[in-house]
């Protein structure tokens, strides 16, 4: 039978890259110690919460680091070593539960519901968090919540090792009054335009009354944020969610690092042609976009997300890609970015129902332009003419 009611973690290694050095070696954990490159322009990937006293956060430039904290140390990139003790931090989550979710290397949802008929969620999470730090000295902050969106933004309320239960009825104390830029999928490119509409915290984002200028913002995604400012998140946790078993998927690394939000937004449009393409050319349909995207010091995240449909459309598909970017884009410069898709079927069997009040044009004056530049571009030259993008 179908529980009623969930009990999801969030665990969150905290200042991992540095955690992983400093549980290598003890003699670093009482020092400022930075991690990226130790050149003028190199770029810290984070750095121990010693170091932030001083103001040096991920994304900072090495110089203006050692600006503010002349005797930090910065170490270089070790993926071998945050491999390792991803590992570990997994594994011991695996014996607490056989429903987990990996988010990141360094993050993880459990599904604690089985396991909390039996033990109070709180002593579990401790029990985690301890033996994490006294065998492994690894440092986490747990969140502990009805649902994963809630999970989530339950861990990240109290670090360095903090752990936060957040109810559905503690949203309005809890959850409200954090910033909007705070919110789990509200990208960087789009909280400073709610902030423009008076929205500064969650709580201004649930009081909201325009519709209209929500969408202006937040696309067709605005009930998707308001429900879930609202404390409701249906979603399971998924092992399997980012394995895929048949995908088509397209990546290109990069000899200079991507920095430009334009550029990369370019890179990834004809990224998403050229899939769509081999789609196409497969006759088959997709259902979940992915994109891959790998900084400059080696690390990287997966993000995906599925439809209520099938398509081969290049504008439903690309419209993903760019949501899943601003959802989820770093501060770091970028190597490599790669989009694919997966859960393909046959395009012979796939009958999509129209809504007859709100039934598409055979084709959009956007999809005729497409149609006209792939046309010349097929006959003079891949590079004779593009179409243009919007600023932001």
């Amino acid at each position: 039978m179908e529980k009623k009611y969930r009990i999801i973690f969030h665990i969150d290694l905290n200042a991992f890259f540095a955690s992983c050095e400093m549980a290598e070696d003890e003699k670093l954990k009482n020092i400022p110690l930075g991690i990226g490159g130790s050149r003028d322009r190199g770029v810290l990937t984070t750095a121990n919460y010693v170091a932030r006293k001083f103001g040096i956060k991920s994304g900072m430039n090495s110089f203006e680091a050692k600006r503010l904290c002349p005797n930090l140390l910065i170490l270089p990139v070790n993926f071998d070593l945050y491999r390792k003790y991803s590992n570990i931090f997994f594994n011991l989550l695996s014996e607490y539960s056989d429903t987990i979710e990996k988010g990141s290397i360094d993050e993880g949802y459990l599904d604690m519901t089985d396991l909390s008929e039996e033990v109070n969620p709180l002593e579990i999470a401790e029990e985690i968090q301890e033996r994490l730090l006294n065998e492994y000295k690894l440092p986490v902050s747990i969140g502990i919540a009805p649902n994963m969106f809630l999970a989530k933004m339950a861990s990240d309320i109290l670090k360095p090792l903090g752990i936060t239960v957040l109810r559905k009825r503690d949203i309005k104390e809890k959850l409200w009054v954090l910033p909007i830029e705070d919110m789990f999928g509200i990208g960087k490119k789009t909280y400073p335009n709610l902030k423009l509409l008076g929205i500064e915290t969650i709580g201004d984002l649930v009081a909201y009354k325009d519709g209209r200028k929500l969408k202006l913002v937040l696309g067709n995604r605005v009930s998707e944020f308001i429900d879930k400012a609202n404390g409701i998140d249906n979603r399971k946790v998924e092992p399997h969610r980012y394995v895929e078993y048949k995908s088509i998927g397209n990546s290109s690394t990069y000899s200079v690092d991507l920095q430009e939000y334009q550029e990369v937004l370019s890179k990834l449009l004809k990224l998403s042609k050229n899939v769509v393409e081999r789609l196409n050319a497969d006759d088959s349909v997709a259902k979940t976009i992915n994109i891959q995207v790998r900084y400059n010091d080696f690390s990287q995240i997966n993000r995906s997300k599925t439809l209520d449909f099938y398509t081969d459309n290049f504008f439903e598909i690309y419209q993903v890609v760019e949501q899943l970017y601003d959802d989820n884009q770093g501060d770091l410069p970028i190597r490599l970015l790669g989009v694919s898709v997966s859960n393909l079927k046959p395009s012979a069997s796939n009958f999509r129902q129209i809504n007859i009040f709100n039934a598409p044009a055979s084709s959009t004056q956007e999809e005729k332009v497409i149609h006209i530049l792939n046309n010349i571009n097929e006959t003079y030259g891949e590079k004779i003419i593009k179409k243009g993008m919007k600023k932001r």
